[in-house]
């Protein structure tokens, strides 16, 4: 069951104080203006701020950059993974091989043998953990690790046909 709440109020709280920090400049910047102010005075006031903030959101991309490194969604060395076979077909799943390994690397090459099909798999608590479209002429890769052991169901996310509701299949991880 989906709970509403917590999330939507650290965004709310975190939207107001970016808000009120804006409001405040905003005044602080709206009291401190006067009428004549000599043109090189403000050049240069603008090209001092304009050194200082190219710097800083230089510094910050570094940054970003350098932490998103270490979370990239790409294969790392080690352990190679597991490739699972999928072929959908009306109305069918064919998963092989049906058991998958516990926290490793799986890639699920997924294709149709007549129509575009939904891959939907379902973890063990019925929550989607992941999906990709089946595409008869094309294999559309998935990778996944698997952190809770179980039986995982798949079923078909997009119309197919009239049995479409029949097309479920599983899979055990451990």
């Amino acid at each position: 069951m989906l709970h509403y709440g917590e999330p939507q109020v650290a965004v709310g709280v975190v939207f107001l104080l970016i808000s009120v920090l804006i409001v405040a400049l905003f005044v602080t910047v709206a009291r401190q203006t006067v009428s004549d102010v000599p043109f090189e005075r403000v050049q240069a006031v603008g090209y001092w701020v304009r050194k200082r903030w190219l710097g800083f959101l230089c510094a910050l991309l570094v940054i970003v950059v350098g932490i998103s490194l270490f979370d990239l969604p790409y294969a790392r060395g080690g352990s190679p993974r597991t490739v699972v076979h999928v072929k959908g077909g009306q109305f069918y799943w064919l998963i092989d091989p049906a058991v998958l390994p516990l926290n490793k690397q799986v890639r699920f090459d997924v294709t149709s043998a007549d129509v575009n099909h939904g891959f939907g798999i379902y973890d063990p608590h019925g929550h989607l953990v992941g999906s990709v479209q089946a595409m008869p002429g094309y294999t559309n890769r998935l990778d996944m690790t698997f952190h809770t052991a179980g039986i995982y169901r798949v079923f078909c996310l997009e119309l197919c046909g009239l049995n479409h509701h029949l097309m479920q299949a599983s899979f055990r991880v451990r």
